[in-house]
């Protein structure tokens, strides 16, 4: 799509003749003043960090709980008094209960901050989110991930987010029965597209509570990318996402400077997490 500035957001209904024919621009995602665009990625980078000190939190605290209440079944299941078929059948019940406890709690940190992104780079993440979501999703899901981009930092989780917010679209919204995900090099740009054959919906209606798009604008505006989105009703719906290479570089380079730091809300301007006590196990344990 062309006539886009860098850091845009642009709606484009796809029943037009032509993308440059008729552009309709998306009140909640217009191009703002300087301070508005400022104050929209301050806003942004303060939910992501606000996000992985949850995230941080859940893994920290409620994992240490959750794993030691399962500890504690398994202590009791190796008493005599385990061999009581009825205390047997209930102790493997909460045993199964709290595996599903610390599954739930995994599922939800890596929502709040993928770690994956750390652990395995981008296509990695990317491959495991699709995934993920294939297993959801009727219909059929193509994709392709050019193993070579190797974007980190704000960069990357600019675009796991947005595919990550454009499947959940999908899902709820779409009724779609075919899904396209790329993501390439072209032009000395990486160009992310998530296209969709399901229900669209009508440009001109979409208003201020479309908060995903919104989002999706925030994130790109952020680290110098653009934002194009085309739907029409019963015509499917085409993300398109683009950032130079140059920003994975320098979000690279300032990764390899910068020493790792102790609380990801920290480097926020205006976000400092509290303090938090050290996660003390209180529960009596049972004495045979």
């Amino acid at each position: 799509m062309s006539g886009c500035c860098h850091g845009d957001a642009t709606i484009v209904p796809a029943s037009s003749p032509s993308p440059t024919s008729r552009r309709v621009e998306d009140p909640s995602l217009a191009a703002g003043s300087t301070d508005e665009a400022r104050f929209a990625v301050w806003l942004q980078r303060t939910r992501e960090a606000e996000r992985a000190a949850l995230a941080r939190e859940l893994h920290d605290e409620l994992g240490a709980i959750l794993t030691a209440a399962r500890l504690d079944v398994a202590w009791m299941a190796a008493q005599p008094v385990s061999h009581d078929p009825a205390i047997a059948d209930r102790l493997a019940a909460l045993q199964r209960v709290l595996t599903q406890g610390i599954e739930f709690k995994r599922r939800v940190v890596e929502e709040l901050h993928p770690t994956v992104l750390t652990h395995l780079g981008l296509v990695p993440a990317l491959e495991q989110l699709i995934a993920s979501h294939r297993m959801r999703f009727a219909g059929r899901v193509s994709v392709t991930l050019d193993p070579s981009i190797r974007l980190t930092g704000e960069p990357a989780l600019a675009v796991y987010r947005i595919v990550q917010e454009s499947l959940t679209n999908i899902q709820k919204y779409a009724r779609a029965d075919l899904v396209r995900i790329t993501l390439r090099r072209q032009r000395g740009r990486i160009e992310l597209s998530v296209d969709d054959d399901g229900a669209g919906f009508d440009t001109r209606a979409i208003g201020a509570g479309h908060h995903g798009l919104a989002g999706m604008r925030h994130r790109m505006l952020a680290i110098g990318g653009r934002l194009d989105v085309t739907s029409a009703v019963g015509a499917g719906t085409s993300i398109r996402a683009s950032l130079p290479v140059a920003a994975g570089a320098r979000s690279g380079a300032q990764a390899h400077r910068e020493p790792r730091r102790p609380a990801v809300g920290s480097q926020v301007e205006g976000f400092r997490p509290q303090p938090r006590p050290p996660f003390r196990n209180d529960t009596p344990r049972l004495q045979p």
